[in-house]
């Protein structure tokens, strides 16, 4: 499976920043920003009730945004400080029911995991990402994301905010160029090293023993 590789930053408030704080904070670096269309994820997280997939440092998904539905799963990876590594395959869903199949490719992912009739949705996050292009010489190397994160558990009317942002890897870009430019964003945005990724946090603000 591909290989998704980001830094994720806790931040203390929403505050993002403007193209041209962002333009003048990268000048010193090989980095343009390039502002892209703001984005609303609507994503639901699936395991069995004892938690499974969970267990297994899998994470199931689907993820609405705009018109299309994805199935995506996820493995535990790595973690060192900002930076998370792990296998990820993401699939287009021919329904947006809950009652969609998920594509055979993800299935047999979860193979000898859990049973997929088992599975039920276990946490919600809306989000809402104000995404950044970042290039170097006109070519894209990696994507600025501020996320401001809702979550609940489905059904539940408690619910969970935070905010945070990742700097995603586009193919051939290094840990060095990630880090290099978090150091820029730093300069206008405080950003602090989260090893943790989105469904953790949830789960541990919504107090959650299973997801």
């Amino acid at each position: 499976m591909p290989i998704e590789r980001e830094l994720k930053f806790s931040v203390l408030d929403a505050y993002v920043p403007s193209l041209s704080e962002l333009r003048a904070a990268l000048a010193a670096t090989p980095f343009a920003a390039v502002a892209a269309p703001v984005q609303e994820l609507h994503d639901h997280y699936y395991d069995d009730p004892a938690g499974h997939l969970r267990q297994a440092g899998i994470a199931l998904r689907r993820r609405r945004l705009g018109g299309t539905t994805l199935a995506g799963v996820k493995s535990a990876g790595s973690t060192d400080a900002a930076l998370h590594e792990r296998d990820e395959l993401e699939l287009p869903m021919s329904g947006a029911g809950p009652d969609a199949a998920w594509p055979d490719a993800i299935l047999a992912r979860l193979e000898g995991l859990v049973d997929p009739a088992a599975l039920g949705p276990r946490v919600e996050l809306d989000t809402t990402r104000v995404l950044f292009r970042l290039l170097r010489d006109g070519d894209e190397v990696a994507q600025l994301a501020f996320d401001a994160v809702s979550a609940r558990a489905p059904g539940a009317e408690r619910s969970a905010f935070f905010d945070e942002v990742e700097i995603e890897a586009g193919e051939g870009t290094t840990r060095a160029d990630l880090e290099l430019i978090a150091e820029a964003v730093d300069g206008v945005v405080k950003l602090t090293p989260n090893p943790v990724n989105k469904l953790e946090r949830a789960a541990a603000l919504l107090l959650l023993a299973t997801w």
